[in-house]
């Protein structure tokens, strides 16, 4: 792994999520860091999307960079003693967060993103502004997400949650191994299903899953619980895990976790860090 993106807004959140980026880059042994910040001199009143109806507030573009690259130079700064073996760039663009990060992706060659979860009460807030929602929901890399209470230490426990019908298909399977070959973390497999009574093809993904993860002297668990979030959060918080791995696919389980209907959401009620990995 070579370059871990930081996105940040200069709020006490963003900070923490770059101290964690700094720990990651350590354990995942990257030699890069990119703390980006993306301004918008063009604003929509009220956070609402442009329309010609809808008046929009232009701010000096030149000013909010100078201010922009100001932060980030002094956040850099403050970092860099954490990481004296790893190289801290800086970028500032006036751009939409979502549409920027795209476009760095494969410009920069990031192989993970790193952002703060602020606000749990309001799905609409919790990356680094309203933007950041889209930023999960249309990601096709790692996405780590790492709540405002989230302790910044190093990555001893990791727990995989895991959803058959999502890793059945095999598409995340080459970024997760990459990802695990790195950590060399206490890995706590985690199946939360509603009853005991497992089918055959069920059967069938756990004899796979043991070959497939049986290298990391991973613990294997079977929890039987109703609610998946709440499952994996008890399960999380029993173990003192460092770091929640799931997978990432419209309409899978990701979507279990952040939907609306979900009383209990995972990143709303754990202070665990979660690291998305897109199927």
């Amino acid at each position: 792994m070579q370059t871990i993106l930081v996105l940040t807004d200069f709020s006490d959140v963003a900070l923490r999520a770059a101290h964690y980026a700094i720990h990651l880059a350590g354990q995942l042994h990257c030699n890069r860091i990119l703390l980006f910040n993306a301004f918008q001199s063009l604003e929509p009143v009220a956070n609402m999307p442009v329309t010609p109806e809808m008046p929009v507030v232009q701010a000096n573009p030149d000013e909010l960079y100078k201010e922009s690259t100001t932060q980030l130079e002094n956040l850099r700064r403050t970092l860099q003693p954490s990481a004296p073996d790893v190289t801290i760039d800086t970028l500032s663009e006036d751009d939409i967060l979502e549409e920027a990060v795209k476009k760095l992706i494969s410009k920069e060659q990031i192989d993970l993103v790193v952002a703060g979860l602020s606000d749990k009460s309001n799905i609409e807030k919790f990356l680094v502004g309203s933007h950041s929602v889209r930023v999960m929901e249309t990601s096709d890399y790692p996405l780590v997400i790492v709540p405002e209470d989230a302790k910044v230490t190093a990555l001893e426990k990791v727990l995989l949650a895991v959803d058959f019908d999502i890793l059945r298909r095999g598409h995340s399977l080459p970024r997760l191994v990459e990802i695990l070959n790195s950590l060399q973390a206490e890995l706590y497999v985690v199946n939360v299903a509603k009853d005991e009574d497992y089918s055959s093809q069920t059967k069938e993904d756990i004899s796979h899953l043991h070959g497939l993860l049986d290298k990391y002297k991973a613990s294997f668990h079977y929890v039987e619980d109703s609610n998946v979030v709440e499952g994996v959060n008890e399960f999380a918080a029993q173990h003192n895990i460092s770091l929640i791995i799931a997978i990432h696919e419209k309409k899978g389980f990701l979507a279990t976790l952040f939907g609306k209907s979900v009383s209990k959401q995972l990143a709303w009620k754990s202070d665990v860090p979660l690291l998305i990995i897109p199927a």
